[in-house]
């Protein structure tokens, strides 16, 4: 069994131009993908056991990046802090990289049969930490808006 490393997992934005790379987060340090079930209680005073019964009511799930804050040139190919936008809807997809030397870790595996997730998220939060004699970071936090597809490259 394989392992991937955390630098190979990212965040992409889709440009839905098959002759352009997707771009990523710029100088990401960590990302996660969060999938949740909503459940309510389903019991009733015909509910002959001790044991309450939940059902599924909805799916939601969200994705949050955490950045360096950055002003270079190599970034020119990935998404940055300033290219957010607060309520906008996002076309995202959260899928592992080559980690071939020189790429960045920014080249999807596009390789038959690896999973991939797409879906349309709202940068619901957007924040900025600068702290005294530190490297300034953000945190990006975007809400599913809809289905999050698990897909798989052919």
């Amino acid at each position: 069994m394989a392992t991937i490393k955390g630098e190979n997992l990212r965040v992409m934005f889709d440009s839905y131009d098959p002759e352009v790379e997707n771009p990523c987060v710029a100088a990401a340090t960590s990302c996660q993908l969060h999938l949740s079930l909503q459940v309510e209680e389903d019991t009733t005073k015909d509910t002959e056991d001790d044991w309450i019964v939940n059902e599924p009511v909805g799916i939601n799930w969200d994705i949050q990046v955490d950045a360096l804050i950055i002003e270079d040139e190599q970034s020119a190919t990935g998404v940055e802090c300033h290219d957010l936008v607060i309520g906008y809807a996002y076309d995202l997809i959260f899928a592992r990289t080559t980690g071939r030397a020189g790429t960045q870790n920014r080249e999807e595996a596009k390789e038959s049969g690896e999973k991939y997730y797409r879906g349309s998220a709202i940068l619901s939060d957007l924040q900025i930490n600068s702290q005294n004699q530190d490297i300034a970071t953000y945190t990006a936090r975007f809400t599913g808006n809809g289905e999050l597809q698990e897909l798989t490259y052919e």
